[in-house]
């Protein structure tokens, strides 16, 4: 069975959902040298599952997969790993793997092989730890109506499922960790200032909280950086330009779809589409039918929009979705392929390179 074969637990993506910020900048090297620009993450999100591959194939899924994304311009990776719970109204949120299963966390010492790998590259590195929906949506829901019995024994748990990945990115001096993925039904709790408070004395990178993109009129966390994770829908035919889908994410930020923080402050941090026809209808979806065409080129101006979009409101940073650790360096189609229409094709890659190294 080839790497592009291979069977997977897809995270799944119901409506409008967000993500994170994880921008920085830096001092100036010396008195009277002029400041440094602030640095622009050029970002792919790798989605990573232990599926008990052993040591030496996870450590070479993780240098070939960084190198060709450090190829297209990538200066940064995020690592989205699964936690989970046992359904919506679960108070305990858990790391598990289980050989054979469904139940594909990496451990800390697993990831650790990942980020090395990538700051041996130069790349900085994005934790991202995010609730699997697996369960959740036989349920009919996701992780965004999540709506555990006792709020307070479901931070305690969450806090907790989190603290030895805090303390491998504080071990391994991880640039950015998300605190929160797509969690609409918990962000204004109570109890976040405190949880941020505790996290923030273990971990002294950027803090990064993942809010939606919608309105939703989030407050935003002290000691957090806010970003977006961008399924905004648009009412346009496949044959629209990347300037007129650029016209409609404005017009929503805008008007409609407002976020509660200055998009100059934020990264988009998870951003994908389907190469079909009706795609942008429904960019979120993870499979459309097959009687819509596929076209690489609907993925292609999509991103082509996303990066004008990033760039003119000089946001932190961008991370494009859909690409799988254990794919390794096949992580990507070398040719159009409409059997992997939600994956980066091969136009699609292109448009990311343009974006990233301006060439």
């Amino acid at each position: 069975m080839t790497p592009r074969s291979r069977a997977r637990t897809l995270p799944m993506f119901i409506g409008v959902a967000a993500l994170a910020f994880a921008g920085a900048s830096f001092s100036a090297a010396g008195a009277g040298a002029s400041p440094k620009a602030p640095f622009k993450q050029h970002g792919f999100n790798s989605y990573v599952q232990d599926t008990c591959q052993s040591p030496s194939v996870w450590a070479s899924d993780a240098s070939g997969q960084f190198k060709v994304l450090k190829g297209l311009g990538g200066n940064s990776i995020a690592l989205a790993f699964p936690l989970y719970m046992s359904s919506l109204t679960s108070d305990t949120v858990s790391a598990k793997r289980l050989c054979g299963t469904n139940y594909v966390t990496p451990s800390t010492a697993r990831l650790a092989v990942a980020i090395k790998a990538a700051h041996a590259l130069h790349m900085r590195v994005f934790l991202r730890p995010m609730i699997d929906e697996t369960v959740l949506k036989a349920e009919g829901g996701w992780r965004g109506v999540i709506r555990p019995k006792s709020v307070s024994a479901w931070f305690r748990s969450y806090l907790s499922t989190l603290t030895p990945y805090l303390r491998l990115a504080k071990q391994l001096k991880v640039e950015y960790f998300a605190i929160s993925t797509e969690l609409d039904s918990m962000v204004m709790k109570k109890e976040w200032p405190s949880v941020i408070a505790s996290v923030k004395r273990t971990y002294k990178g950027t803090l990064v909280f993942t809010c939606t993109w919608r309105p939703l009129g989030e407050a935003m966390h002290p000691g957090t950086s806010p970003g977006l994770d961008t399924y905004q829908a648009v009412a346009l035919p496949p044959d629209a330009t990347p300037a007129q889908l650029l016209a409609a994410w404005n017009t929503a930020v805008a008007t409609s779809n407002p976020v509660p923080f200055a998009l100059s402050s934020a990264t988009i941090d998870e951003l994908a589409i389907n190469a079909q026809d009706g795609a942008y209808y429904e960019p979120w979806a993870w499979g459309l039918p097959p009687s819509d065409a596929f076209d690489q080129y609907i993925q292609a101006n999509w991103y082509s929009m996303a990066c004008s979009f990033f760039k003119s409101h000089n946001m932190q940073g961008l991370y494009i979705w859909g690409i799988w650790y254990a794919d390794g360096a096949n992580a990507m189609p070398s040719t159009p392929d409409s059997a992997l229409a939600q994956e980066i094709q091969p136009a699609s890659a292109a448009v990311i390179k343009s974006c990233y190294t301006g060439t």
